[in-house]
């Protein structure tokens, strides 16, 4: 689904607000856009931003003119993007982007847009050179900020931006979008924990080999809890070994498994499963768990420190723990 659609069919109030502030030239001079993980938040913030710069924005952006195809292509100097997905967003790239900006544009347009992706994720000393940026902003200079968590960013940031958020679509909805575009119903089931989008889920199967990986890993691991504790904790140390060797195979295998215990915590509650294909095995496992809502607290535990520099071995290691202690038998 093309970003425009995107807005206008599942973030109305996103698509209207924007689309006035493009007409009669009411663009506040920075936006804070909120979005929960899993949702198009980079790429939605990046088309908004563009929306400004298009050549052909009625009001929003084409993606067909030469501006749209060069922000796209990394190739407009007055278009600056830092991701802090990839790495903590440092004081050193908030001064060469002030450095920058403190220069004309180099474009005829004269307009400077610059974007930072998880604030959240910015230093301490960088928050401190973005506030007096943000609070002294030259002319045409226009800043989009994006978070998935707006309660770990600063008041003092949140006061100088006009924040919007990003409603999260109804999971079968994405789960159903997903099966009519030609993805298989377990992807489209397991992924749709993960993404909250038709083309995120789409993405992460053509490119992404990690989640083959961590797929294949879960779903042999499934099969070994059904059996008894001891395979299980056997299998567990053959997925550390044999499959998941880095950390992105290993994030998805977390998101997996974290995706079936929120759904066996839905089959113990009597409400309906979204992993339809696999609730068989899932209504099993449950039977030979005293407690999933304590199996799976822990697991989001132990997700949270992926991030440390943490032997994956041992990881799985604490995992086979968490998931073989609450058994009621064998």
């Amino acid at each position: 689904m093309r970003s425009d659609e995107y807005l206008k069919t599942y973030q109305p109030i996103i698509y209207k607000t924007f689309e006035n502030a493009l007409s009669n030239h009411l663009l506040s001079h920075a936006y804070l856009i909120v979005g929960e993980p899993g949702t198009p938040l980079l790429d939605i913030t990046k088309y908004l931003a563009k929306s400004i710069l298009c050549d052909n924005g009625h009001p929003f952006a084409c993606n067909r003119c030469i501006t749209c195809q060069r922000i796209d292509d990394k190739n407009y100097p007055d278009f600056i993007v830092f991701d802090g997905s990839k790495s903590s967003i440092k004081k050193s790239e908030i001064d060469q982007l002030e450095t920058e900006f403190e220069k004309k544009a180099f474009e005829k347009k004269g307009i400077k847009i610059y974007i930072l992706h998880l604030v959240e994720n910015m230093t301490i000393q960088a928050i401190n050179a973005i506030l007096k940026f943000l609070e002294e902003p030259g002319q045409q200079i226009y800043a989009f900020l994006t978070t998935n968590n707006e309660s770990l960013i600063l008041p003092t940031i949140i006061s100088r931006c006009q924040t919007m958020h990003l409603k999260l679509i109804d999971r079968q909805i994405i789960i159903d979008d997903a099966i009519s575009n030609q993805i298989e119903p377990l992807d489209a089931q397991l992924l749709s924990f993960i993404y909250n989008d038709v083309e995120l889920i789409e993405n992460a199967l053509r490119k992404d080999e990690n989640y083959r990986i961590a797929k294949e890993a879960l779903l042999d691991l499934l099969n070994y809890l059904v059996q008894d504790k001891n395979k299980a904790i056997f299998e567990i140390q053959r997925i550390s070994t044999n499959h998941l060797s880095s950390k992105e195979a290993t994030r998805f295998f977390f998101d997996l498994l974290i995706a079936c215990l929120q759904d066996m915590h839905n089959i113990k509650y009597q409400k309906t499963p979204y992993l339809q294909d696999i609730k068989d095995i899932l209504q099993q496992i449950n039977e030979k768990i005293d407690d999933v809502d304590n199996v799976l607290i822990d697991v989001l535990k132990l997700k949270n420190i992926l991030n440390l520099n943490i032997n994956n071995s041992l990881l799985l290691d604490h995992l086979s723990l968490i998931l073989t202690k609450e058994q009621k038998h064998g």
